[in-house]
């Protein structure tokens, strides 16, 4: 198989997820190692927004994008300790009362939800399908037991779909992510 990345920038790159609970469902990874997004510089975080606006330029579906932002020693998160933004398109609504519904602290950015979450270890930033931006840390995510892929639980549920909500438990070759990677022309954007 080729090269899985769909769109790189010298900051970004682009791939779909595996375990594809929609088609064209995408992770948004910076080249930079860092953890979690929180960590990106302002900068960085200003030139992933117009990152993920080009990813999804086009695509003609709501999409929601959600980020568990964990560092290592906090033994959050999916268990991957490179900083990475789900970005899932959706054939309809979903809003944070579903993605999130307990204790979460509503922001006017993703930038802003980042910035607010620098000083904890774990948290759970997400934007819903009409673009409103909430987040919680660690301490709302251990007292409602928000677990991890937590939002790949919630698309399953929320959706009905007949998938598992575990990445892991995808077969390789996934056929999905195949032809997620077949119907992008890979784009290199600076």
């Amino acid at each position: 198989m080729r090269s899985r990345i769909v769109l790189e920038t010298d900051g970004f790159v682009a791939l779909p997820t595996i375990g594809q609970l929609f088609s064209g469902s995408m992770l948004i990874l910076p080249r930079r190692h860092t953890e979690r997004f929180s960590d990106l510089s302002r900068f960085e975080i200003g030139r992933f927004d117009s990152f993920a606006r080009r990813l999804f330029d086009g695509v003609g579906s709501d999409h929601v994008l959600f980020e568990h932002g964990a560092r290592c020693v906090s033994r959050g998160g999916c268990g991957i300790y490179h900083a990475h933004v789900h970005c899932i398109p959706v054939p309809s609504e979903l809003l944070l009362n579903d993605m999130l519904p307990f204790g979460r602290q509503a922001h006017d950015s993703l930038s802003d939800a980042w910035k607010a979450n620098r000083n904890t270890d774990e948290y759970i930033v997400a934007r819903d399908s009409a673009g409103r931006v909430a987040s919680i840390d660690e301490d709302v995510i251990r007292l409602h037991g928000y677990g991890s892929q937590h939002m790949r639980r919630v698309l399953v549920s929320h959706f009905s779909l007949p998938k598992p909500w575990d990445w892991r438990d995808y077969e390789e070759p996934e056929r999905d992510l195949i032809a997620a990677v077949a119907a992008r022309t890979p784009s290199h954007v600076f």
